[in-house]
């Protein structure tokens, strides 16, 4: 029997997602069942927010024969597991249901932190079950995402169950966000004074994911740029000190991308199909974008974005530099949603610059595909990016990136040096943290799509490049190969 490898997240696209976490759940574990291992998903199955259609219905989930109760802060709380095969048949999932935690979205309660706990409790419940099953393979490795799963680790480490002293894998997918609470919490989570004093505390604060950090056997990043990048003040959010000290058990290991979702030579969203040796479905794809969200016809350049509208993505710098977009005869498309004064500011553009200008909010997949097939630049100007996933689509679909270099985006964009002398050149990246350093770019980027042989050169190798999760499997089947896989 396979080994089996359990990955533990808040997010697992196609039933509920708000970012990129939710993709990678999506698209690493059947890879890595590809290269031997048994890998089991375990998520929370919320209200409104869980959506099963892919499943064929709710119908689909089988209740776990398993009853399980936890007990946290006192309290026994009963948890419902479902069960299902997933991700085109390659990944069993067990979906958490419990009260306080199944609720209508996924974040965004005061409580999420018992929340998570709960969902950590249940993993660590539904892990010693497996364990100690005979008809599976031996559990190998806990696998973790994101502070929502930071008490899955400590827990590991910590209960007294049949799956104590499994190694523990934690991955990084944006330190931004770390789950810091106030010190209170601590018993509320199930967390001694002591272990607080020792792992938890932050500046008099509890800090869910420092402690998964010092746990945890080994930690992840989502690329080898942003792991360097987190050991810095710059990047660093108050942990950089800490992940230095840690830096022997940190990996980068760059996130891929669903390419069988991801094909404009197949993509059911598109109103025509190309690739890379035929790409004249790409022109009939703007012309329909630019009819679906009310561009004005004719052959100026096409500039996409889809994007959460924060800061961090450097939206405001897109709304910065818009004006400019139109002078210089382009137009632009932004699809999302985020930050209130940044809808506004985009809300305003549209209607300063009409069929020049179009914005979109909602989070509108179908769109994103259209965007992605029908631009020909896409606009990434992130202050920071730990990978990135926006890129990789936008290359897979022949429109160029135009990014800042930051993160993921340096480990997957090959940049233009020479627009005479395309070479392996799969997009633009600028260094500069202020709107004129995008504003610059883009310019760039509007010589490049009117420079038809530079284009159609660039459009090929973005659309040849390899993007797949095999590699990246592959390098996490060497790291649990370290931890006795």
């Amino acid at each position: 029997m396979k080994p089996i490898v359990l990955h533990v997240a808040a997010e697992v696209s196609p039933f509920h997602k708000s970012g990129g976490l939710g993709d990678v759940l999506a698209g690493l574990p059947p890879a890595l069942d590809e290269v031997g291992l048994d890998v089991r998903i375990i998520t929370p199955r919320y209200g409104e927010a869980s959506k099963f259609a892919s499943l064929g219905g709710a119908d689909a989930l089988k209740p776990w024969p398993v009853p399980l109760q936890i007990t946290l802060a006192g309290q026994t709380i009963d948890v419902r597991v479902y069960e299902a095969r997933t991700h085109r048949g390659h990944a069993t999932t067990y979906f958490v249901e419990a009260d306080h935690l199944s609720r209508g979205t996924i974040y965004g309660y005061g409580d999420d932190a018992f929340r998570f706990a709960i969902f950590g409790k249940a993993a660590v419940a539904i892990a010693s079950v497996l364990a100690r099953s005979r008809n599976v393979g031996p559990v190998k490795v806990l696998h973790a995402h994101d502070w929502h799963t930071a008490l899955a680790v400590w827990y590991v480490k910590a209960l007294a169950s049949s799956i104590r002293g499994v190694p523990a894998v934690f991955t990084i997918h944006n330190l931004a966000f770390q789950g810091v609470e106030r010190a209170s919490s601590a018993p509320y989570l199930d967390i001694g004074w002591d272990a607080f004093h020792e792992l938890f505390e932050d500046h008099g604060t509890l800090n869910l994911m420092k402690g998964a950090l010092l746990v945890a056997d080994r930690i992840t990043t989502v690329s080898p740029t942003y792991a360097h990048e987190i050991r810095t003040a710059r990047y660093g959010h108050g942990l950089d000190g800490l992940l230095r000290w840690l830096a022997g058990k940190v990996r980068g290991i760059t996130n891929g991308i669903d390419v069988h979702a991801w094909d404009p030579a197949s993509d059911k969203h598109l109103p025509a199909h190309y690739d890379a040796d035929d790409l004249e479905g790409k022109a009939a794809c703007r012309d329909a974008l630019r009819f679906d969200v009310g561009l004005r016809a004719g052959d100026a350049p096409v500039i996409g974005c889809v994007s959460r509208l924060t800061r961090q993505k450097g939206i405001d710098h897109l709304c910065d530099v818009a004006h400019e977009i139109v002078r210089h005869g382009a137009q632009l498309v932004v699809l999302g949603e985020g930050e209130e004064d940044l809808e506004h500011r985009l809300h305003w553009l549209q209607t300063a610059h009409p069929g020049s200008i179009a914005f979109r909010r909602a989070f509108d997949e179908a769109l994103a595909h259209r965007i992605y097939a029908g631009a020909d630049l896409f606009a990434m100007p992130s202050r920071f990016e730990p990978c990135g996933l926006a890129q990789m689509y936008s290359m897979r679909y022949g429109t160029i990136p135009v990014a800042r270099a930051t993160g993921g985006l340096v480990d997957t964009v090959a940049p233009l040096h020479n627009i005479h002398d395309v070479g392996g050149a799969t997009g633009l990246l600028y260094a500069s943290d202020h709107a004129d350093g995008l504003a610059d770019a883009l310019h760039w980027g509007i010589d490049v799509v009117r420079d038809r042989g530079a284009l159609h050169h660039m459009r090929q190798n973005a659309m040849r490049a390899d993007f797949s999760w095999e590699s990246s499997a592959r390098r996490y089947l060497e790291l649990y190969r370290e931890l006795g896989v």
